[in-house]
């Protein structure tokens, strides 16, 4: 077993997800030194990421069964029930960026609401949108508010809360009423002849899932915002954004390495690598990739769930592995939409794409990381360095296609991609 660094194990904070995170100074290095060398990473990843979320084009090999992706019983079933219906338009769920690693506040705090042909409420009435649970007994709701028809189009952006609540945590329904425009409702009305439209997450378990029962509206919160495998690692949130936060760590880090090569800094680079193993392995199997005694240099509590899945069958999955699993679950459940069949395809080629070259990553960060002190100063290590950094940055910020001018396939795409997965239709209220 290893021992813990105990320098290394105070918790990072994060106030965007774009924003390069802060880490704990490694022993015998000065603050300015390594505050020197993170501010061109910080300005690459500002500058591709901004880039990357023009465009998500995925193509290329599954990473889980492509049965999974392609229209089934349930994919048929659900289009033709929407279709009976004609579809106003939509409800995106948002984040803020204003997240913190000790909470899942942030995360899902926001919702984009994009309506056509509605028609205008009568005089004196207003059109009010709200969210809401599902709970009949003690169900909660959060008035999203007064709805502007203008040649019945409807845009309203709810920014959320003072306290960023995660929203999608507890909500599965969006409706809109029409009631008094002079008095602001507090709460929304019970006679159904005020509802005009409506959208809700399907709730139906998957009859193919025989574990779990879990529906359309499970998955979506294990991807974006309660999983319970990480809640019990003490890790609040969903997978896509440890997925997000510890892969930019790995770019950080690979980054960090290759600057010391210049700076002829072997100590500070072997750190690094090790601090690279930690989060690809987790730390029930980075013991086998590093030399014996060798400490943690990470959060333990962050590395306990790795990003590769290093055995079969292991507790916790990896992290793209678990994403991937339900993206399968979202296919399959009832109620999933062609749009998102099409989108959970896309994200899962990202995945496979990732999945390569951080595995790419670890073959060379395994070998860096038996390099003596001298080793780690020669042109060889540096070539094996410069490599990690283009493999942990095309993960990180996805590759550039100069056929198309466009960046694709990382785990940035991905985390975008991720959210519009959570998207709601919205009909005329039954």
């Amino acid at each position: 077993m290893r021992r813990f660094d105990q320098a290394t194990t105070q918790r990072t904070t994060t106030s965007h997800p774009l924003s390069a995170t802060t880490t704990t100074r490694p022993l015998g290095q000065s603050a300015a030194r390594r505050r020197g060398r993170m501010v061109p990473i910080i300005i690459v990843i500002s500058a591709l990421v901004i880039s990357a979320l023009l465009v998500f084009v995925s193509t290329g090999l599954n990473f889980l069964p492509a049965s999974f992706f392609h229209s089934g019983t349930h994919a048929t079933t659900a289009s033709a029930a929407v279709g009976t219906q004609k579809i106003v338009g939509h409800v995106y769920f948002m984040s803020s960026g204003q997240i913190h690693q000790d909470t899942s506040q942030g995360i899902v705090d926001q919702v984009q609401i994009n309506l056509t042909n509605i028609p205008s409420p009568a005089a004196g009435k207003a059109l009010y949108a709200w969210l809401l649970s599902g709970d009949a007994v003690e169900g909660q709701s959060v008035l999203l508010g007064k709805l502007a028809v203008q040649h019945g189009i409807v845009n309203l952006r709810y920014t959320g809360d003072q306290q960023h609540t995660d929203l999608l945590d507890f909500a599965n329904r969006f409706l809109i009423t029409e009631e008094d425009a002079g008095i602001t409702p507090s709460i929304p009305p019970l006679d159904k002849s005020t509802w005009r439209f409506s959208a809700q997450f399907p709730q139906t378990p998957d009859p193919l899932d025989s574990v779990h029962h879990f529906s359309q509206l499970n998955h979506l919160r294990h991807l974006l915002s309660t999983d319970p495998t990480l809640k019990k690692l003490g890790l609040p949130g969903g997978l896509d954004i440890w997925l997000f936060r510890n892969t930019q760590k790995i770019l950080e880090w690979a980054g960090g390495a290759r600057d010391d090569w210049s700076r002829q800094g072997a100590g500070l680079m072997h750190r690094d690598i090790i601090r690279i193993l930690d989060y690809l392995d987790g730390l029930n199997f980075v013991q086998n990739d590093v030399p014996p005694g060798t400490p943690v240099l990470t959060n333990p509590q962050i590395a306990r769930a790795g990003l590769l899945e290093i055995n079969a069958n292991q507790e916790p999955p990896g992290l793209l592995y678990h994403v991937g699993v339900h993206l399968q679950g979202i296919v399959q459940s009832p109620g999933s939409s062609s749009e998102q069949h099409r989108l959970a395809n896309q994200i899962n080629t990202a995945i496979n794409k990732v999945q390569a070259l951080l595995e790419q990553v670890h073959k060379d960060a395994r070998q860096l990381v038996t390099f003596s002190d001298a080793q780690l100063l020669q042109p060889p290590a540096l070539a094996l360095l410069d490599n990690m950094v283009k493999n942990a940055q095309d993960a990180f910020m996805g590759q550039f296609d100069p056929a198309t001018g466009e960046i694709q396939d990382g785990i940035t795409q991905i985390h975008f991609a991720v959210a519009r997965l959570a998207t709601m239709n919205v009909t005329v209220a039954a």
